[in-house]
């Protein structure tokens, strides 16, 4: 008699969510990327003008233009890397533009993520319901 296989992991763990955003990012075409960037940006913007109120309905574009900035920059670092002639300052300008991208990029998730809270709970958080 054998011994039954284990069943497969459907998703295996393999580090962090900026991990797997990280690498969904770099599999993309750089078409996608530069659309997720701009349009995510655009809608933002335009949400935000047109319904200031309405700040919560922008966090996700700013999430998904995050991700296409962060894309961008990250796989241009890489063709440099990989032997494109550029200078220090073109790099560190690289990497100063995938920092910004995560800091805007965790600053929006967080920012969805309490603002659905509230929209839930309203501000009665709390165990004592206060």
């Amino acid at each position: 008699m054998s011994a039954p296989s284990p069943l497969p992991a459907v998703h295996t763990p393999r580090g962090t969510v900026y991990d797997l955003i990280s690498a969904w990012a770099l599999r993309a075409g750089r078409r996608r990327l530069a659309t997720w960037a701009i349009g995510g940006a655009a809608d933002a913007v335009g949400i935000v003008v047109v319904r200031p109120g309405w700040w919560l309905a922008a966090t996700p574009f700013l999430c998904l233009a995050s991700v296409g900035a962060w894309g961008l920059a990250s796989q241009r670092e890489r063709a440099l890397d990989a032997g494109a002639a550029a200078s220090g300052g073109q790099r560190r300008l690289l990497r100063v533009a995938r920092l910004a991208a995560i800091v805007l990029g965790t600053a929006a998730a967080v920012a969805a993520f309490y603002g659905v809270l509230w929209l839930v709970f309203g501000t009665r958080w709390g165990p004592s319901g206060g």
